[in-house]
């Protein structure tokens, strides 16, 4: 019986110009279509689930070749892999991934595999859910029906936040999207922005979960680790560029911006929250944190409306 054939769910690769972030997710699948292009909301549920059930390519050694050179390194537990190396001169574009000199499967209608360079001066990083996405996460229930029963065509841009993006691109910020949602949702993540014609740029997911672990409600990691570790990285990553760090409060993105902020006061320019739901706690951190923030010039918003321009902040 012929082995089934690893699919690259997932793939990112970033350079400062100096060297090159990669990163994505390796599992099995016997799924063909992952466009979520036209998808009923039969079929969006029914894929939904199958990703939910696929199975990691756990702890597996992977070569990746580039174009020029080449680069080893090992996925974990749930499938992932992530490294940061020299960029080789001339070195632009991915050739092959494989295992044990075996091909993996890439999924083109999910991503390229070139080498993106961030050139601009600012960086912008979003939230997803509830900051991009209207994913009701405040809702358990609301939450469930809207993302397993409604096609990507029938969700709906959180409009302040999409028009924010659009605009920051316009005049040269290079916009991340950084999410707690699990690498299981990558497909119709990336699916639905570029429906709504979000600018492009990398997707970074937590790990990827189990129906079991979704059945029961269990969370993995520590819901900040995810994000304080990926925004810790990337500022290191690129210690000369500015950020603009956006997201909403139905989770915990105003204390860990501000906790960010703390760390790297020269990097960060502007945090933009959006208010979703009414936290009473929130608007005194917010009096607290704003005098603090103006100090070390960064610009703190905290509101339904958003500003016309950030300069205004």
């Amino acid at each position: 019986m012929k082995a089934q054939q690893p699919i690259l769910l997932s793939f990112y690769a970033l350079s400062n110009g100096e060297k090159v972030m990669v990163f994505g997710h390796l599992t099995y699948s016997l799924i063909k279509d992952l466009s979520f292009t036209g998808f009923s909301n039969v079929k969006t549920f029914f894929t939904l689930y199958s990703l939910y059930r696929t199975r990691f390519v756990a702890e597996q050694q992977i070569e990746i070749i580039f174009n020029s050179g080449r680069a080893t390194t090992t996925t974990d537990v749930k499938g992932s892999f992530y490294f940061i190396a020299d960029l080789v001169p001339g070195q632009h574009t991915v050739l092959d991934i494989q295992i044990a000199g075996v091909s993996v499967k890439f999924m083109p209608e999910l991503y390229d595999l070139a080498i993106h360079e961030i050139r601009t001066d600012t960086i912008l990083v979003s939230d997803i859910d509830d900051t991009v996405i209207h994913s009701y996460i405040s809702n358990k229930f609301s939450k469930f029906l809207t993302l397993m029963f409604t096609k990507v065509e029938k969700r709906q841009a959180v409009e302040p936040t999409m028009k924010l993006i659009r605009d920051q691109y316009g005049v040269g910020v290079a916009p991340f999207y950084l999410s707690n949602s699990e690498q299981n949702l990558y497909p119709l993540i990336y699916r639905f922005l570029k429906h709504n014609n979000f600018p492009k740029g990398p997707i970074f997911l937590k790990e990827m979960r189990k129906l079991r672990d979704v059945f029961r409600g269990k969370k993995f990691p520590a819901q900040d680790l995810h994000k304080l570790a990926t925004l810790n990285q990337l500022m290191r990553f690129f210690p000369e560029k500015d950020f603009i760090l956006l997201g909403d409060n139905t989770q915990r993105d105003l204390d860990i911006y501000l906790r960010m902020a703390e760390k790297f006061p020269t990097n960060i320019k502007y945090i933009v929250i959006l208010k979703v739901v009414d936290r009473p706690a929130d608007d005194e951190v917010v009096v607290y944190s704003s005098k603090l923030l103006k100090e070390q010039h960064i610009g703190l918003y905290y509101g339904t409306e958003l500003p016309s321009t950030l300069s205004m902040l």
